[in-house]
């Protein structure tokens, strides 16, 4: 883990606050209407937060349900009628910020996003959440996770049990091993949004790094 250096993670973390307004309204959002019990906070929440981070859930929908129906019928009523404000007022109650906690919930997540879609929503499970709980989950999707396979070593010690999603729990303690790294380099703790700006900015420095390579051949 000596590829990161402190210029390359300040570097990260100013290119990437580009995007910090925009993820403000998703946080505020989530935060003015954390429960599940509103038809159109659903939506807004469901919706925005799947479309801005590219993980839309009407891009797997089951082919049965089409149209606004997939949000306004099948969305709501799921999670309406889902264990999802206990889930996540477990979370608030957990005063010792247990990461175990955290990826069973996000195993929970998936499992009911699976009864909508068919489909392993594990990128979508971890934006949903982590704007709910912004210090508690880590961002994942393809790219971080190329990303952090490069950057961490996985601490198999540190494997974690119980009803998780593996690659959600692998790519967690990946994350856990780079925080570490990233304060010794900074001088504090990196919220889980600023690891992800790291890994976005290294996967990104990857691609142009092809490009460059490609326009000199």
């Amino acid at each position: 883990m000596s590829k990161l250096t402190r210029e390359f993670v300040k570097k990260a973390l100013d290119a990437q606050s580009v995007w910090d307004l925009g993820n403000e309204v998703l946080y505020k959002l989530c935060r003015d209407h954390p429960g599940h019990s509103d038809d159109d906070a659903i939506i807004a929440k469901t919706l925005l937060i799947g479309r801005v981070y590219a993980a839309s859930l009407e891009r797997r929908r089951k082919a049965d349900v089409k149209g606004d129906e997939f949000y306004t019928k099948q969305v709501t009523s799921v999670f309406r009628t889902s264990e999802m404000d206990r889930w996540l007022q477990s979370l608030k109650e957990d005063a010792g910020g247990s990461p175990q906690k955290a990826i069973e919930i996000h195993k929970k997540l998936t499992d009911l996003l699976r009864s909508i879609t068919n489909f392993d929503n594990r990128s979508f499970a971890s934006k949903y959440l982590h704007f709910h709980f912004p210090t508690r989950f880590y961002i994942f999707d393809n790219r971080a996770d190329k990303s952090a396979s490069k950057l961490a070593k996985l601490d198999r010690g540190r494997n974690r049990s119980g009803n998780t999603d593996p690659k959600y729990a692998e790519f967690c303690a990946r994350c856990d091993q780079l925080s570490n790294l990233i304060q010794g380099l900074i001088g504090r703790v990196p919220s889980p949004r600023e690891v992800d700006k790291v890994l976005l900015h290294w996967e990104g420095d990857r691609i142009r790094g092809q490009v460059r390579t490609r326009n000199l051949d």
